[in-house]
């Protein structure tokens, strides 16, 4: 039973956790992005690099930690199918999605945080 417990939670940060990282990253790196380039950065001298850089390892850190989450309760879970009643169904079939979009997340992750380190933010339009 304890196991099980186990497993559930796994289950729900390996779903859950790299959705937020991205949220996270992408809302806090956009702030950065736009503060970096106002007038009143003279006194403030916000690094959007530095922002953005840590922005993107701290994501990346989360996401990665999602996905072993995911595995994880993958594994706890490989006695049976995600075609079996719930729990152990259920707990596979979220298991086998979370795995599945955590790689697509650290990709958009790394996309967007690469672009707002490497692009020219505060070009006159």
């Amino acid at each position: 039973m304890k196991r099980m417990r186990r497993v559930e939670v796994l289950q729900w940060l390996g779903l859950f956790v790299a959705p937020l990282a991205w949220f996270g990253q992408h809302l806090i790196g956009q702030a950065v992005s736009q503060a970096s380039c106002d007038r009143v950065n003279a006194a403030w001298s916000i690094s959007n690099d530095a922002w953005q850089i840590v922005l993107l390892v701290v994501a990346c850190s989360l996401i990665l930690l999602s996905e072993a989450a995911a595995v994880t309760a993958f594994l706890g879970t490989r006695d049976g199918s995600y075609e079996e009643p719930p729990p152990l169904g259920r707990m596979q079939l979220i298991a086998v999605a979370a795995m599945t979009t955590n790689v697509l997340y650290l990709v958009i992750v790394l996309l967007d945080g690469i672009a707002s380190i490497v692009n020219v933010g505060c070009a006159q339009g």
